[in-house]
């Protein structure tokens, strides 16, 4: 059976046809960035017409954002004709508008066929009571949208502990939807320590500093990956590509990786170290 596929311009001028009918339109979720409130796929929103309260710090709202380009976020504040919208899900992207660009309210959230209307205990706690600390956010994501990695880390780990000596393994992940912040995973619980104690701003130097020793040691990483003599510890190699924007918290944690591996566990990379660094 063919899908058809209905341009975000064409849905969307429908649904709001529907509402300035007022009549309220239920409509699937895509995407991450409402977790843990509303989960894609298996959730719809219900859209209503825009009342005089909408547009309100805490409320869901439809809003345009940039062209044809449509979200379902929380207005995290209104200055003026500003509005700023963050997904519950997201740890510090944020989008802005104006308040003609937004058209409808979130009024309902139906999970398998259950309905939580707004006003309603669940949906003033979801609104309420979640964190918008983005590191309390990426802990508690990290957990609800990486089960499946996290097993995956532990079995890892489990295999290394028993395996002798270390074993350089880090990888990459991309952005996951409605995101744009790349991950580091390390496999080696040894390092998360040591960098939270090296993870000082006093410190910090410029995100173009990190990147050009990066390239440096990426490149030099995946060439002793693929020598049989040495892939005893670089035994993956690292997807890092010169000109992507991985932004400065990546490519920070990534600098230091490289600073444990050489300092902490000894094994050297770069011929030619950075200077000035202080452990």
């Amino acid at each position: 059976m063919e899908s058809l596929i209905v341009p975000n311009e064409v849905f969307f001028s429908h649904i709001l046809e529907e509402i300035d009918a007022r009549r309220a339109v239920r409509i699937p979720v895509k995407g991450n960035s409402m977790l843990p409130f509303i989960r894609p796929l298996t959730d719809q929103v219900e859209l209503s017409e825009l009342t005089g309260q909408s547009v309100t710090k805490g409320n869901i709202v439809l809003a345009r954002t940039n062209g044809s380009n449509y979200v379902v976020h929380r207005i995290e504040k209104v200055e003026g004709e500003v509005v700023t919208l963050r997904g519950d899900g997201n740890l510090s992207v944020r989008e802005r508008c104006d308040k003609g660009n937004v058209v409808a309210e979130v009024t309902a959230v139906y999970k398998k066929g259950r309905k939580i209307s707004k006003g309603s205990l669940e949906w003033n706690l979801a609104r309420d009571c979640w964190f918008t600390s983005p590191l309390l956010r990426r802990f508690y994501l990290g957990i609800s949208r990486n089960m499946k990695k996290i097993f995956f880390l532990f079995t890892v780990l489990a295999f290394l502990a028993a395996c002798s000596g270390p074993k350089g393994m880090v990888k990459i992940e991309p952005p996951q939807e409605d995101s744009v912040e790349y991950e580091l995973i390390v496999f080696d619980p040894g390092f998360e320590t040591w960098y939270t104690l090296q993870n000082s701003p006093a410190r910090y130097r410029s995100q173009e500093y990190y990147e050009g020793w990066n390239q440096q040691y990426v490149s030099e990483w995946n060439y002793l990956a693929t020598q049989p003599r040495r892939r005893s510890f670089f035994e993956s190699i690292i997807g890092y590509e010169p000109g992507v924007d991985y932004g400065f918290e990546l490519n920070h944690k990534l600098f230091y990786y490289f600073q444990y591996v050489e300092h902490v566990l000894r094994i050297p990379i770069l011929p030619n170290r950075p200077s000035g660094m202080v452990y």
